[in-house]
């Protein structure tokens, strides 16, 4: 245990049943206790962690509908004072440019208000996670940043809820004498039960429904997204670099671009996907327009669901996966039409030096996926 004299750091998740708030909780619940105290973890709905861990303390609380007092009366039941550094996750999805920014904006700014009612001048970092819609990908056009993309690229124009979430997080730590920490990572790899919005869940329900039905692994998108580089991102490199630039001394007040750190092309890695689930290699045949799918997946995947559902029954796996797969992104995801890539040279200098196979993290995720019941062994 943690002496009295150095207590240990307490982190502060916020979205903790999400990939990413699940993987940091995993990753600090494998630090020692004298290094970590504690892991308040906050979320919506129910834990879904099955870390088996005493130093984990849930709260199950909806952000949006609490007040701050309602939060802060939650966090300081749980030794919220003792709070160190704070890990921001939460999201909430709304097709809306100015929805999407003053919902996300309210997220963040209560976590804010209540960490600062409760642990003060405590807490030494707040981590924000964002991502590569800071460079306009989602936008595309002349809204899209320079290639590679930098962490210093020039802002597009219009709303943008990461401008303002960023600028938020800057605001409260000058104000309140933070620390900070901003990440950008792209696709995000990982595995969440219960909360499978994830391209992983999505393309591994897709790949058993096809072998089920003793069709091809075909490329669900264009030929375009075939080939472009898109940067992805493990959950769990991304907690393990948020948590080692939130504790170095040299990285706080930073912003910092994380993926894995290889040049991820479908083309490269598909016919491994088609190893994993037991399919021949089949040859793409797509389209003389480069830009059309050969397969819509959100018209596609919807007609397949009672299959799934037969295929659920029979290996006695969870039946209710398929309604957390995200078709609709999974489009996006392999019909992206130019290249997703960001520069990792600042984490490089300051000594980040990780980079692992994009290909083997899927692998694993698929594996965890089986462990978890979701889809076949």
């Amino acid at each position: 245990m943690a002496s009295s004299s150095n207590p240990g750091k307490v982190a502060c998740i916020w979205g903790a049943n999400g990939i990413s708030g699940m993987a940091m909780i995993e990753i600090i619940a494998q630090q020692p206790r004298n290094e970590w105290s504690k892991i308040i973890s906050i979320s919506r709905r129910p834990i879904l962690s099955d870390i088996k861990d005493d130093r984990i303390h849930f709260i199950s609380i909806d952000i949006m509908k609490a007040s701050i007092d309602e939060i802060a009366s939650e966090l300081s039941a749980a030794d919220g004072q003792k709070i160190t550094h704070m890990f921001h996750y939460t999201y909430i999805e709304k097709a809306d440019d100015n929805e999407l920014d003053q919902v996300n904006k309210a997220l963040l700014q209560k976590a804010l208000d209540a960490t600062k009612k409760v642990a003060g001048k405590n807490v030494q970092c707040v981590m924000l996670q964002t991502g590569y819609k800071y460079y306009g990908v989602h936008k595309g056009g002349k809204h899209v940043a320079p290639l590679p993309f930098t962490e210093d690229a020039p802002r597009h124009e219009g709303v943008n809820f990461y401008y303002t979430q960023e600028d938020l997080i800057k605001e409260y730590a000058q104000q309140n004498h933070w620390n900070y920490v901003i990440t950008r990572p792209n696709v995000i790899i990982g595995v969440s039960k219960g909360n499978f919005m994830n391209f992983v869940l999505s393309l591994a329900i897709y790949a058993v429904i096809q072998k089920e039905k003793g069709e091809p692994l075909i490329y669900p998108g264009s030929e375009t997204g075939w080939n472009v580089i898109v940067d992805h991102s493990s959950s769990w490199i991304n907690a393990r670099f948020q948590l080692w630039s939130s504790t170095n001394q040299k990285t706080l007040n930073q912003a910092f671009n994380i993926h894995n750190g290889d040049e991820f092309r479908f083309r490269n890695i598909w016919p491994k996907i088609e190893k994993y689930f037991g399919f021949a290699h089949h040859e793409q045949k797509f389209p003389a327009d480069k830009n059309a799918p050969q397969l819509i997946i959100s018209e596609y995947m919807p007609k397949q669901k009672e299959l799934w559902h037969q295929i659920a029954k029979h290996n006695n796996i969870d039946e209710s996966a398929f309604e957390y797969s995200t078709w609709t992104f999974m489009d996006a995801i392999v019909n992206i039409p130019f290249d997703v890539a960001a520069d990792l040279s600042k984490a490089r200098k300051f000594g980040w030096t990780t980079k692992i196979d994009s290909a083997d993290c899927f692998i694993e995720c698929f594996d965890k996926l089986k462990k978890m019941k979701i889809i076949p062994n």
